[in-house]
């Protein structure tokens, strides 16, 4: 499927209601990396949240997140500026919520978790929606926030992004406009400092993801660069079939070859980090 009206500008409700519309219900086999990051968002998502917890999920788009912390007895809020892709969600104990992060719209003091998986570094101001969500943080509530590792330790979306950039004028950021990597744990920290949060634990993670072909490849890479992905989808199918094509030299030039020689191996790594109001410090994990 290729569209051709043009990119809503980044950010806003229209730019993420075209991307999610261009990336539902693709099809195709799960993606690896993606699910092995939502996986273990989820187990330290629900080790915070409690029982019995609120738990409002930022950028939550297609609720992949949501869903995965639904619980009995648990209300899980799927936050997204879009409301297109919130439709989707119909999973009991999950309520969606069509908001801009930084005016969430709900009282103070009633969630004891907010997460925010692949999503941060996209906000205009998000030391503002930090501030913003602290408020409504209820006593020892916390903020999961996923932030990538190294540009070097995440080839899977370096690749493709390097690529797509060079013939894509669509993915040209505006100048002060914080891209992927641009977030690390110590940048977290102080964008979180303002707002009375410390880091209080970082737990990491990793995958390397067997890459067979070019359709193989851009199935891991969408699942987790979505504006990315959907600037590549409406591209004219001429330029997508060049992509295609110029791809595999590409991967042979950046990423090591898989066992047998017959595909690639692409590695992906993050941070899990916990946000916590001052006072309930504890041990962080040092990131690799």
């Amino acid at each position: 499927m290729t569209a051709t009206t043009a990119p809503a500008s980044y950010g806003s409700r229209a730019h993420w209601d075209g991307v999610h519309a261009l990336l539902e219900d693709r099809g195709g086999a799960h993606p690896q990396a993606a699910g092995a990051l939502l996986d273990h968002m989820a187990a330290v998502a629900d080790r915070l949240a409690g029982a019995g917890g609120v738990v409002m999920d930022l950028g939550a788009g297609q609720g992949a997140l949501a869903r995965a912390l639904a619980r009995p007895g648990r209300l899980v809020i799927a936050s997204d500026i879009a409301a297109g892709p919130l439709a989707v969600i119909r999973t009991p104990g999950v309520a969606g919520l069509a908001a801009d992060a930084a005016y969430p719209a709900l009282k103070p003091g009633t969630l004891n978790l907010v997460t925010c998986l692949r999503g941060l570094w996209t906000l205009p101001d998000p030391a503002g929606v930090l501030a913003a969500v602290t408020g409504l943080l209820a006593p020892g509530g916390h903020i999961l926030v996923q932030i990538w590792d190294r540009p070097a330790r995440c080839r899977l979306i370096g690749t493709g992004a390097a690529l797509l950039g060079k013939v894509l004028p669509d993915l040209t950021r505006p100048a002060g406009e914080a891209g992927p990597f641009d977030i690390d744990p110590d940048g977290l920290a102080a964008l979180a400092a303002p707002a009375g949060l410390e880091l209080i634990a970082i737990e990491n993670g990793d995958i390397t993801a067997d890459i067979a072909d070019a359709p193989g490849y851009w199935r891991e890479f969408d699942a987790l660069a979505e504006t990315a992905a959907a600037a590549r989808l409406r591209a004219p199918a001429a330029l997508q079939a060049r992509l295609d094509a110029a791809l595999p030299g590409v991967l042979d030039r950046v990423l090591p070859r898989s066992d047998g020689a017959t595909g690639w191996q692409a590695s992906i790594a993050w941070h899990l980090c916990t946000l916590a109001p001052a006072g309930s410090r504890r041990q962080i994990i040092p990131p690799r």
